[in-house]
């Protein structure tokens, strides 16, 4: 019996197809295309029935079609031109450069339909409209590829630099990106990311008001036997007249056992107390400097930071050196109609969700800047206070009653089993809320207690700000 995709008798020797395919190797190497090979695999030419738009990295970087800034403003309407396009072409038809952009038409999406053997369309279930895995990778890497420095290379390379870049990043967007690989988006997208953009784009109506937490512990693997050394992580907090709330985590960067990590993270927090209590701000970049200054006349010593100011506007500013790092931590509630007010989330959606806020300053995140395949360096420190802070991120923020800023040492956000963070931390607010404890003050003593489960190698710090609705005097 003939193999109708075969030159040979289909019990004969698998090595003909081989010689085959080598005569038509030859024969299109001298200008033939061959009429007959062993495998018949159709030539498909796709045509688009109108004019492509760049692919979404081209038109903000080269095309300035929209700043990334605005970026997480906009998707809403990409959700809805993508739910659109899987229910005209089918799951499963999307790649990266299928998300697409222009400054006067807006949002475009080429889905791609599968192709069979035969050259003819497959038949797709266009009844069930919800992304498959392969198009939330390629929307997430849409995503991260039009923010990035350089071109993102696939879904690992995504993460990496969600995680490394927050802060540089717009901020929310890895909290976008993980609800994308990870939620269920059985009714679509624009329905499945709602609750999130709702969380993302709430304000304070009035002012504010911030109530800090703090935890911290050693570590029994970090522990040497000598109180005064063995924590080289300091915080603190001061509500200044104005009503801002000013507080502070440092980390201190272990030396030869002499303690010269916690005398930095103290000078620096004693420096940043009496800048607090004139109840003034400096600009970012003379804020560092002071810092950095009074770390060096202190100890040869060097700290890791993050800062925050909570104004009673409802704004904050933070400002990170180092691998110490800040997160916001917000409800979730459904979308209402007309002027009824906002409800908690009910079902299996979950009440919190987390985006983080900084980045982090250390070796792997300079090599991950330029390649895409960078390990190790992990935790070396590029930028700290105590010998000249070089590189730091600033960045301002909105608050919303129910909101809790957290501010950690990098020994309070240890991954867990490749977890992300911020899944974590939504994760022990909901507990933590459904258990009627106080969510601030519970979720800073969790976070230091899951750092002991974990094996306790370093200090744990945790400061959490309890944002709610200024009360009238």
């Amino acid at each position: 019996m003939e193999s109708p995709l075969s030159e040979t008798p289909a019990d004969e020797d698998t090595a003909a197809p081989q010689n085959g395919a080598t005569e038509a190797q030859e024969a299109e190497s001298e200008g033939n295309a061959p009429e007959f090979t062993t495998v018949a695999v159709p030539e498909i030419v796709v045509r688009w029935n109108q004019e492509l738009a760049p692919t979404l990295r081209d038109g903000i970087v080269e095309h300035g079609s929209l700043d990334r800034a605005e970026l997480l403003d906009e998707l809403p309407a990409l959700w809805a031109t993508v739910d659109a396009a899987l229910a005209r072409v089918g799951p499963g038809t999307l790649v990266t450069e299928s998300v697409r952009h222009d400054s006067y038409e807006g949002w475009q999406v080429a889905a791609l339909p599968r192709y069979d053997l035969d050259g003819g369309i497959e038949p797709r279930d266009r009844r069930d409209g919800a992304p498959q895995p392969r198009d939330r990778r390629a929307l997430v890497q849409a995503l991260v590829d039009a923010v990035a420095e350089r071109p993102c290379l696939d879904l690992r390379d995504a993460l990496n630099m969600l995680d490394v870049f927050a802060g540089i990043f717009p901020s929310g967007l890895d909290a976008i990106c993980r609800r994308l690989l990870g939620h269920d988006l059985r009714h679509g997208l624009a329905a499945g990311m709602a609750p999130l953009h709702d969380a993302l784009e709430r304000r304070a109506a009035g002012c504010v008001s911030a109530t800090c937490y703090r935890e911290t512990a050693v570590g029994s693997r970090k522990a040497k036997g000598d109180p005064a050394t063995d924590n080289e992580d300091a915080a603190g907090a001061l509500r200044g007249p104005s009503g801002t709330v000013r507080c502070a985590v440092f980390d201190g960067v272990t030396g030869d056992g002499d303690g010269s990590g916690g005398k930095a993270s103290r000078a620096a927090l004693e420096q940043a107390t009496r800048r607090w209590l004139m109840d003034e701000d400096l600009p970012p970049g003379e804020l560092v400097a002071e810092l950095d200054a009074a770390v060096g006349r202190a100890t040869e010593g060097s700290a890791a930071a993050v800062l925050a100011t909570v104004r009673p506007d409802g704004t904050a500013s933070v400002v990170s050196v180092g691998d110490a790092e800040a997160w916001l931590v917000r409800p979730l509630r459904t979308s209402q109609r007309g002027d009824e007010p906002h409800r908690p989330v009910q079902g299996t959606e979950p009440p919190y969700a987390a985006w983080k806020l900084t980045p982090a300053h250390t070796g792997y995140a300079e090599l991950l800047r330029v390649n895409p395949d960078a390990e190790g360096e992990g935790s070396s420190l590029v930028n700290f206070l105590g010998g000249g802070p070089g590189r730091w991120t600033h960045s301002t923020i909105a608050l919303a009653p129910g909101d809790l800023l957290l501010l950690a040492s990098d020994g309070a956000t240890q991954p867990e089993r490749e977890r992300w963070f911020g899944a974590v931390l939504a994760e022990l607010a909901a507990k933590l809320d459904a258990s009627g404890r106080p969510p601030a003050p519970a979720l800073a003593a969790a976070l230091v207690q899951r750092a002991e489960a974990l094996g306790g190698w370093d200090n744990a710090t945790a400061l959490v700000c309890a944002i709610g609705e200024a009360k009238d005097v």
